[in-house]
């Protein structure tokens, strides 16, 4: 088990929850009116930690919104975040030949994230895993997105078998840290439970999808169990209570956790 992971699913048990807060900060039009308190997002997303704290075991972050931070302000919010038993994850899906990528895991680090995510485009994904795990960095490969365009990661056919499948399998190969799995649209509890085998049993799920667009991680968290960070971003960060909002998928999750074992033991 890589140190991410377990470094992760200590945080699950002492926090007793498997979400991850999306700390997205869109610019003032493309945000939902009257909910952003000040346009300084530093201060935004501090904010955002803080409520989020007690209720989530990880922040993810994605760099198109971050653009225009320095690296200092960076280093400020995950020194927060890990002051407040969080991990950090940077959502860049970083995909380049390996010197770039070596590069770019150099000031992941340095901007103090613990994992970020890696678009497998290139074909390098074991390079990669070496490349972050080196800088005891965890990395996230996508792998079967939601969105609707991303069907042809199932229609693509590489060695006779899906797109998404091969990058799974490579994932496991790799041992990276984790993959990304949309809890929406196309993907099925079949195409999960393919990933879970071919990942192998120490891997990560990161859900994007839930919250705002409507997903459900059941058939996720049935294979991957409390290996999985359910990402929630605008339904808390832009709601009137994130407090509240963040507490209230916490136990949601968890709740979706209870029952799944409850019928997992009665199979």
């Amino acid at each position: 088990m890589s140190q991410f992971v377990q470094k992760y699913l200590e945080i699950v048990e002492k926090k007793d929850s498997v979400l991850c807060v999306g700390l997205d900060p869109a610019l003032p039009s493309q945000r939902e009116k009257n909910v952003m308190p000040t346009d300084n997002r530093i201060e935004f997303m501090k904010s955002i930690i803080h409520d989020v704290a007690p209720y989530a075991s990880a922040i993810k972050m994605n760099r198109q919104y971050l653009i225009g931070l320095s690296v200092d302000e960076l280093k400020q919010l995950n020194v927060l975040i890990h002051q407040n038993n969080m991990l950090s994850i940077i959502d860049h899906k970083l995909g380049d030949i390996g010197s770039s990528n070596a590069s770019a895991i150099f000031w992941f680090k340095e901007e103090g994230f613990d994992a970020f995510t890696f678009n497998p485009f290139a074909g390098n994904i074991s390079e990669a895993t070496k490349l972050a795990h080196n800088k005891g960095l965890g990395i996230i490969v996508l792998t079967l997105m939601s969105n609707p365009e991303a069907v042809f990661q199932k229609q693509a056919i590489i060695n006779n078998e899906p797109l998404y499948l091969y990058v799974a399998k490579k994932s496991g190969e790799a041992k990276a840290d984790g993959v990304v799995i949309g809890a929406t649209g196309h993907v099925t509890s079949d195409d999960i439970k393919d990933i879970r085998i071919a990942v192998g049993s120490d891997c990560l799920a990161l859900v994007p999808g839930v919250g705002v667009q409507g997903g459900n991680a059941d058939a996720i968290l049935h294979y991957f169990g409390s290996r999985i960070m359910i990402n929630v971003g605008r339904a808390i960060i832009y709601s009137d209570d994130p407090i509240k909002m963040a507490r209230m998928y916490k136990n949601k999750f968890n709740e979706q956790r209870i029952r799944i074992n409850q019928r997992r033991i009665r199979f």
